[in-house]
């Protein structure tokens, strides 16, 4: 797509705003409300708006805490569910690594699935890679500092692309998620709570439900247009 992600997103914004809709940034929910068994709306900065329909997409992890009155069985099919953390290192170059966007490793001296070059995609005045460090929050390696991981990344992209110097690297921020992806065990449907939820008007999902695909935009967009159409009707 010319112009990555951007271009489809300002186009969504655009929509929506156009069609009278409403987006905040910067806006947590504190708790999604619910009255006998149907949603009655949000809570967010100690303000509480009236709603009676709410789709959540936050990950699923963080739903126990979000909406605690949901049924315990429920609550403890969230809690059980596990996830991959994610170290994610950007780096700004000056020049490219390869020519490639998407770039597998499996060098054993690398412990990265590989890296992303999205200016191979979207062309910009430097060269912007992504590289992905994939682990349990839980292991002792995710308690490293970020340090590590930047000089890990040097170290791996000046292998890959001998021609690169420590001059070439104009910048580097790392940062992490705890819930990247599902871990999806054999039996992995059944441990999973439906979209939609027994409390009437609440839509619950996240990348989880794609399951069997994997997470990316196109399952995202379709999956969302599935959920628009059971809350329209």
């Amino acid at each position: 797509m010319n112009g990555g992600s951007d271009t489809l997103l300002d186009a969504l914004k655009d929509f929506i705003e156009k069609n009278g809709g409403e987006i905040r940034l910067s806006t947590p929910v504190d708790k999604v409300v619910v009255e006998h068994g149907r949603v009655q709306g949000i809570q967010s900065n100690n303000i509480t708006e009236q709603y009676d329909k709410v789709i959540s997409t936050v990950t699923l992890p963080l739903v126990p805490k979000m909406i605690p009155d949901l049924s315990n069985l429920v609550l403890e099919q969230y809690k059980n569910l596990k996830n991959i953390a994610v170290v994610c290192i950007i780096v700004k170059l000056r020049k490219q690594v390869s020519e490639n966007f998407w770039l597998n490793t499996n060098d054993p001296e690398m412990d990265i699935p590989g890296l992303v070059e999205y200016t191979n995609l979207r062309k910009l005045s430097n060269h912007i890679v992504y590289v992905p460090f994939y682990m349990p929050r839980e292991h002792k390696t995710f308690q490293e500092p970020n340090q590590n991981f930047i000089n890990k990344v040097k170290i791996y992209l000046k292998k890959i692309n001998p021609s690169l110097v420590d001059e070439d690297f104009l910048d580097v921020k790392a940062s992490r998620y705890q819930y990247a992806q599902p871990i999806c065990d054999p039996g992995y449907l059944d441990t999973l709570p439906l979209a939609k939820s027994s409390v009437e008007g609440l839509w619950i999902a996240d990348t989880s439900h794609y399951y069997p695909e994997d997470r990316g935009i196109s399952e995202s967009i379709g999956y969302g247009r599935k959920l628009a159409k059971d809350a329209m009707y």
